[in-house]
């Protein structure tokens, strides 16, 4: 399990404030199995930021072939959905830092540092181990 903090606010006069106790749900883009040959399916996680918009949540790492998508502020002005990967990781990771894909491909979006790699960057990263 990775633990994964979520971070929202939105803009007000002063500047940015917490987006406190609003609900959110995460669920995965299809049903999966888990290390321990659990199948998990595809229902939304129902539950709400607290008073500051944050939370933090355990949840599996994703496969190639499945992710997460986070729905924010259902019915709302600021309601937005966005579909990312979570690594496996024994540190916790801040959702903002975690890659976004497509929901129809799973392949991460453009302007992500992932999916910006090319053959240079291989070829530097190569040379530099081989150095």
């Amino acid at each position: 399990m990775t633990q994964v903090k979520i971070d929202i606010g939105k803009l007000d006069a002063n500047g940015i404030v917490d987006l406190a106790n609003d609900s959110i749900s995460v669920t995965p883009t299809s049903r999966f199995a888990t290390a321990t040959k659990k199948i998990v399916v595809d229902e939304p996680l129902k539950t709400a930021l607290d008073q500051h918009g944050t939370i933090t949540l355990n949840l599996p790492p994703t496969g190639k072939d499945w992710a997460y998508q986070l729905h924010v502020g259902a019915g709302t002005q600021h309601e937005f959905k966005v579909t990312f990967d979570v690594p496996d990781s024994a540190n916790p990771v801040n959702f903002a830092d975690l890659v976004t894909v497509d929901p129809a491909t799973l392949i991460p979006n453009a302007g992500n540092p992932l999916s910006d790699i090319d053959q240079s960057d291989i070829d530097w990263a190569v040379d530099a181990i081989n150095a």
